[in-house]
């Protein structure tokens, strides 16, 4: 459909866009399927053919209901697909999500730059880098890898002015012990960020006393952490983590960022401390607090004591924590000895019904049988178990029922004890990504998991990540320019075509001389779009088989048996081949309407497979072949040149559906219509996917009669021009092709023989040897010009160009 534009936004302007539009409806239906120029008849009744300006109206209230604009495109074979691979992605992550770390008992520091209690500003911050929006690397909401943590740093990092040797910052852990260390910064691609920020461990605390520092760590930061060469982009990114070492701490120690050599900016950004962690390239942490449920695994301890303490909940304190059910596994085992114990607490939320302390251990989940703190934030709730046992699992959670996510406790520690008083803690909070933090599940479990294991479930990640990937690309919603629908609109019919001058009203009909079939005025949308291809498509039709079995009688021998494609009237011309055309539409009936029936047999019959041999006698009597005395020879039309360069040289890029291609970097405006003279990816899609500009034809192939789209063409001409073969020869793509020929004919010969290469490239041009002329031709021409130019002279050829 060719939609004109709307010119005016007053009402008036309106309703004539909605008749221009019906109008290219009417006149593409009439035209393509009857062979019928309805469209003439919309300000009078139709000078040459029995069409009445009624039947105009009452045709175009058959399409009332319809308009065009974006809508998505349903796919159910895609939607099935989708189904049966969410399931295999559940199963496998269900798979994976058995294999959990335990939970590190050491401590776990991570400090942020914009921590107050915990850093010191040493001179004027200049301002924050914001992170740039996004899951890639480094982004706002980067979920991490299988080999890097999430983005743990938040939503940006400090600047400052980069002045050699000069303190701006520190880190104050306040805690002593040795803990592995690992720093991050702000990266950004504009290189003004130093290229070697260094941080400096002062043991003491005291910046004036020079003799216990010691510099721990450079950073280049213009890239990532690990990264050393390439570009970075030009935006706000986190760096990642670097591993600085093993250090020993004392709680007055400080790390410093000093000032590097080079560039005028430096960045702070959150660093992470991990006593006891192994040297790794990030540091080790388990997935967030989920309100669903939460597994604590740890070595094996006696214990008659488990005591649940919170120190804060989400959404900043607002609530207090709420546990549904805190089960403790005998080691080993999937018995929950906490169903025997005996519950205590810091103290309970006034609720005698649903939250209550004998609920924590009562084998019961979900909301409506809950413990709730008495204290915003905090609190905690022991069990005291019925016999001293050895444990190694705790799982809780705040509402296994899913109905409820608040009141969740997301800072939080467990602690045993077998006598009394003397808590060791198991699990906590701060060996996890915080709450809120982007990440992806299983890659956490990977990214955490001993070598040894990550090779067991290597092969499950592999596939994961296919299905996933191609799930995403299953579940995106494919948008088509085509059909809405909605109620239809009263149709009436318009003296002189002018919206403005409404006259009686009609109801939908076909044109009285082609049949009788009309619709109830009440008729609903679908309904009459339905009825009007019933009719189309109907045996007793007698325009559709005869309109449709011409054209492609067309494509096959380059002219319809009817010379005008979309005009089967009085201003059309009369079939050469009557009786013809009458049983290859009655075949086509018969066949089901198949039109690959209807290809193979035209292609089947000796008049299609007969010579195109010239014959002088025969050409005096019918010069243009319209009795079919021979195949008519003709040209290719432009698109099946363009995709058959393509193809030859193995670059034609065979997707289907989604955007097309420009042919023209830009669309009008001041810079008019610049072409693109290589291509590469979607731009190797073949031609019908090319992006159509009205009144501009596409470059080098315009000139081979390609349509510019300014309006339907039923028929193509097929002029010979010096101008075609000088595009093919000069253009730059056509160039770049020739040369991706003559490097697939070297691959595939794979050694150094000119006169193989010369035959494989005739066998994939013409799909024949060449002659002995031809050979001492192409050998002279690859011998002075090289392989390429002998390749593009076959693109040029008269065999490769026109069908014989």
């Amino acid at each position: 459909m060719l939609l004109p534009g709307q010119i005016g936004k007053d009402d008036a302007s309106k309703r004539l866009a909605r008749q221009d539009s019906l109008n290219e409806i009417i006149v593409v239906t009439g035209d393509t399927f009857l062979g019928v120029s309805i469209g003439c008849a919309r300000c009078h009744d139709h000078k040459f053919d029995p069409i009445s300006q009624r039947d105009y109206y009452t045709m175009q209230a058959f399409f009332a209901g319809v308009e065009y604009g974006e809508r998505p495109l349903r796919n159910p074979e895609a939607a099935a697909k989708a189904r049966v691979y969410s399931a295999r992605i559940a199963e496998i992550r269900q798979r994976i999500a058995r294999v959990k770390p335990p939970a590190i008992v050491a401590r776990t520091i991570l400090i942020d730059d914009d921590d107050a209690a915990r850093t010191t500003h040493l001179a004027p911050k200049i301002g924050h880098g914001a992170k740039s929006p996004g899951t890639g690397r480094g982004n706002k909401d980067d979920p991490g890898g299988v080999n890097r943590v999430p983005n743990l740093s938040g939503n940006g990092y400090t600047w400052w002015t980069n002045t050699p040797g000069r303190d701006v910052f520190t880190y104050n852990p306040g805690s002593s012990g040795e803990f592995r260390v690992w720093i991050s910064w702000g990266a950004h691609g504009s290189g003004v960020h130093t290229r070697d920020a260094r941080y400096i461990l002062d043991l003491d605390g005291n910046l004036e006393t020079k003799d216990d520092q010691e510099e721990i760590a450079k950073a280049d930061q213009y890239y990532f952490a690990g990264v050393s060469q390439g570009e970075t982009e030009r935006v706000p990114l986190w760096s990642g983590f670097l591993d600085a070492g093993v250090h020993q701490l004392r709680e007055e120690s400080r790390i410093i960022l000093r000032g590097g050599e080079t560039e005028t900016a430096i960045t702070a950004d959150a660093i992470l401390l991990q006593e006891g962690a192994p040297h790794s390239a990030h540091p080790v942490l388990r997935v967030p607090v989920n309100p669903l449920r939460n597994i604590e695994r740890f070595r094996a301890v006696k214990a008659r004591f488990v005591r649940f303490t919170s120190f804060a909940t989400i959404d900043n304190n607002k609530h207090e924590p709420c546990l549904d059910e805190l089960e403790i596994f005998q080691a080993g085992s999937d018995t929950n000895v906490a169903l025997t114990g005996k519950p205590t607490s810091s103290g309970n939320y006034n609720d005698p019904v649903q939250h209550r302390l004998e609920h924590i251990n009562d084998g019961h989940y979900g909301n409506g049988k809950s413990w709730i703190s008495n204290e915003q934030g905090k609190g905690w709730v022991q069990i005291e178990l019925a016999d001293p046992v050895e444990i190694d699992r705790i799982v809780w959670a705040r509402d296994r029922n899913g109905k409820f996510p608040d009141r969740l406790a997301h800072r939080y520690q467990i602690d045993v004890a077998f006598e009394p008083g003397q808590w060791t803690p198991v699990a906590s909070s701060e060996d996890r990504v915080p709450y809120g933090i982007p990440f992806d599940q299983v890659n956490a479990i990977l990214r955490n998991l001993p070598p040894e294991t990550k090779d067991s479930v290597r092969a499950d990640a592999r596939e994961l990540a296919r299905l996933e990937k191609e799930l995403t690309g299953l579940q995106t919603t494919q948008k088509v320019y085509a059909g809405t629908f909605r109620k239809p609109d009263k149709t009436f019919l318009l003296n002189r075509g002018d919206p403005e001058q409404q006259g009686e009203r009609v109801d939908p009909a076909i044109p009285a001389a082609l049949g009788n079939l009309s619709l109830d005025p009440t008729s609903t949308e679908q309904e009459r779009r339905v009825a009007l291809a019933r009719w189309i498509g109907s045996e007793s039709n007698p325009l559709t088989a005869r309109v449709l079995v011409n054209r492609i009688w067309q494509y096959h021998f380059g002219r319809g048996l009817v010379d005008t494609a979309s005009d089967f009237g009085r201003n059309g011309t009369k079939p050469s081949h009557p009786e013809l055309l009458d049983w290859l539409a009655i075949e086509f009936i018969r066949g089901g309407w198949s039109i690959k029936k209807l290809h193979r047999l035209i292609l089947n019959s000796a008049t299609y497979q007969q010579s195109s041999r010239y014959l002088g006698n025969a050409a005096a009597i019918d010069d243009q072949s319209r009795l079919l005395w021979r195949f008519p020879p003709r040209r290719l039309e432009a698109e099946a040149i363009r995709d058959g360069m393509l193809a030859v040289s193995g670059t034609l890029n065979l997707k289907m559906g989604g955007p097309g291609f420009n042919f023209f970097k830009s669309r009008g405006g001041l810079s008019g219509f610049p072409i693109v003279d290589s291509f590469r990816d979607d731009g190797l899609r073949r031609m019908i996917y090319a992006h159509k500009v009205r009144m501009e034809r596409a470059p080098v192939f315009g000139a081979f009669d390609c349509p510019d789209a300014g309006q339907a063409t039923p028929r193509r001409s097929r002029a010979i021009t010096a101008i075609q073969a000088l595009n093919l020869f000069n253009s730059k793509s056509v160039i770049d092709q020739s040369a991706a020929f003559a490097a697939r004919v070297r691959s595939e010969v794979g050694r150094e023989d000119r006169s193989a290469r010369i035959t494989r490239a005739f066998q994939l041009a013409f799909g024949r040897n060449p002659t002995a002329s031809e050979r001492v031709s192409a050998a002279g021409a690859v011998n002075e010009h090289g392989l390429a130019t002998l390749c593009r002279a076959l693109f040029n050829s008269n065999e490769f160009i026109f069908m014989p």
